[in-house]
């Protein structure tokens, strides 16, 4: 099978749309990514998957619209909604002016970056989802920049992402997380302290690369109003996260919440501004909906039987029986890397090639843990570096810049990576750390 002919369309898409940005750049346009709407960019690949399956139309309507409707499209699609109009009825209650307010009256700004980054380590970690978390800090970290001098929206949504990506790698409900251990049939805890030492390691890098990113001073963050009352919607968010409420249900709570506080502190608010409120975050988040949308489409026109064939082929031409230490952990990673690329969605990047992971990790004596290991940070690292992932477009779309912007200054993911790539490196695959 030829690989790059299978995930040909996916190649289109990523082309067109990185491709475009690149042309309208040197051609000297402002915020030229954002020239080319990715969901028109994405129509023709969506073509040519069609002309590719071979199926009679029927069947290939079926596939499209079965992807469309796939339980974790559907899903991410209500979670963008939900983010849009969380973010617009906090905002229009004055609740994001002043949680803003509040931080930046009391947080140094030298550690306002590093603030925004464990804000949202703290938050994935509780939900174990990287893209509600974006959803619920990203206005907020949005509008510390308007607040605050020497703090760039690319530089703030960075941190944002690079710490949703935190929570998503280590969080115990995390679906990237729960996929990973039981597609290798991995100890839960010893899962965990594996990637925990990574993770350590690569949260200083990050944090000491954040530290230098910014140039704020004291004195321009201070002397801003705020009220207690209106920070309470995302003390409820966080309430409701920390004790395992699904995200969904901490969001719609959340949102009535804002509402409610909104009627009962603002005499000029009202139950129709709450609702316009929300028709506005609907709005808002409409393109990367549809995006999320069609991706699912595209997705179901290549098949899942594409991906999986497409990854044996990959693991048994590489290894060809070769018993090197390291190159297996190389072949586990890489396989994450490239079907995290291609699907830009983790979760079913380590479904598609968990199975042929665990073999690999069983023929050549690596622990389950330490395989499972492998592949979610890696899958997480790429995730949080796509310009076509969800959580990159989201932090885009709500911050209103060029996701391409943003991947430079996902300092945590960068340091994922590298950290990675020298644990393995460094550590045998029979050390007591890794089994």
């Amino acid at each position: 099978m030829n690989i790059l002919w299978a995930f040909a369309p996916i190649l289109l898409f990523v082309f067109i749309f990185v491709g475009s940005g690149i042309y309208f750049s040197l051609m000297g346009y402002a915020e030229s990514f954002t020239i080319l709407p990715p969901v028109v960019a994405i129509v023709p690949s969506i073509i040519l998957a069609w002309v590719r399956n071979h199926k009679p139309t029927e069947e290939k309507t079926t596939d499209f619209l079965s992807g469309i409707g796939e339980k974790d499209i559907i899903y991410m699609c209500v979670l963008f909604l939900l983010s849009g109009a969380f973010g617009e009825v906090t905002k229009s209650i004055g609740a994001i002016d002043s949680l803003v307010n509040f931080i930046i009256s009391f947080v140094p700004g030298k550690f306002l970056l590093v603030g925004i980054f464990l804000i949202s380590a703290f938050l994935s970690t509780a939900i174990g989802s990287a893209l509600g978390t974006v959803a619920a800090v990203g206005p907020v970290a949005a509008n510390f920049c308007l607040h605050a001098n020497g703090l760039s929206m690319p530089v703030a949504m960075g941190a944002v992402i690079g710490g949703a990506f935190f929570g998503d790698n280590l969080s115990l409900v995390s679906d990237t997380t729960i996929v990973a251990i039981s597609s290798q049939g991995a100890n839960v805890k010893k899962k965990f302290s594996i990637n925990l030492k990574i993770a350590s390691v690569a949260v200083i890098i990050a944090i000491i690369a954040m530290w230098f990113s910014v140039t704020i001073t004291a004195d321009q963050m201070h002397g801003h109003d705020f009220s207690l009352i209106l920070i309470l919607p995302y003390v409820a968010l966080l309430v409701l996260a920390f004790n395992g409420v699904n995200v969904l249900v901490c969001l719609m709570l959340s949102i009535l919440f804002s509402g409610v506080i909104g009627l009962c502190y603002r005499s000029d608010y009202s139950l129709l501004t709450f609702c316009n409120g929300m028709n506005s975050g609907f709005l808002k988040v409409y393109g990367v909906l549809l995006l999320g949308l069609m991706v699912g489409g595209l997705s179901g026109l290549i098949g899942n039987d594409v991906v999986k064939e497409t990854a044996n082929v990959i693991s048994k031409r590489i290894l060809r029986g070769k018993t090197e230490s390291k190159l297996p952990q190389f072949i586990i990673s890489g396989l994450a890397i490239m079907f995290t690329f291609l699907l830009s969605n983790n979760v079913i990047a380590i479904i598609c090639c968990g199975k042929i992971a665990k073999d690999i990790a069983k023929n050549n004596e690596i622990s389950p843990h330490y395989s499972a290991t492998i592949l979610e940070v890696f899958a997480c690292g790429v995730k949080g570096l796509l310009p076509h992932g969800t959580q990159v477009l989201l932090a885009a779309s709500l911050a209103g810049i060029s996701p391409i912007s943003i991947l430079p200054r996902v300092y945590y993911c960068h340091a994922l990576i590298v950290v990675s790539v020298l644990f393995i490196l460094v550590v045998s695959k029979r050390s007591s750390i890794v089994n």
